[in-house]
């Protein structure tokens, strides 16, 4: 039985579709819903005449966290205006697989929602997705949503 999922949520169209799906899913067994953003240090994607160059961006952590808050309250809000009532919804930072496959056991999650691309298309096709990594880490089932 799924008692609680965790959704991770980025800002993206494949995080809203997945969102979707698991406020459906939660209302659908309940279960709880646990919102998840994690902040990391950005890269740009700039493309030159030799090819793709990822260049760090200094972007103070607060700037981040603040951006996170308003996926998060966003995220939420959504899930709210559809009439879920239990959910959680959490920050943290690190790199963002390991991150979500350490929150969903640290929180004990049955299931993990995530979108199959989020905002670093690019460097994701370079270094594999987040969703592939959760997927192949997770201890728990996971459900990609295209």
């Amino acid at each position: 039985m799924v008692k609680k999922i965790l959704c991770p949520v980025d800002g993206s169209d494949q995080s809203g579709k997945a969102l979707e799906f698991a406020v459906d899913l939660a209302q659908r067994y309940p279960a709880r819903l646990e919102l998840l953003f994690v902040t990391q240090p950005l890269m740009t994607e700039d493309i030159f005449a030799m090819g793709t160059l990822a260049i760090p961006v200094d972007l103070p952590q607060e700037d981040l966290e603040q951006y996170g808050h308003k996926v998060l309250d966003k995220a939420e809000a959504i899930a709210r205006n559809q009439g879920l009532r239990d959910l959680g919804k959490s920050l943290r930072q690190g790199e963002p697989a390991t991150t979500i496959v350490d929150y969903a056991a640290d929180i004990d999650a049955d299931m993990i929602v995530i979108g199959s691309r989020g905002l670093g298309d690019l460097s994701s096709l370079l270094m594999g997705s987040v969703s592939h990594k959760v997927a192949h880490d997770a201890n728990c089932t996971c459900v990609t949503v295209k």
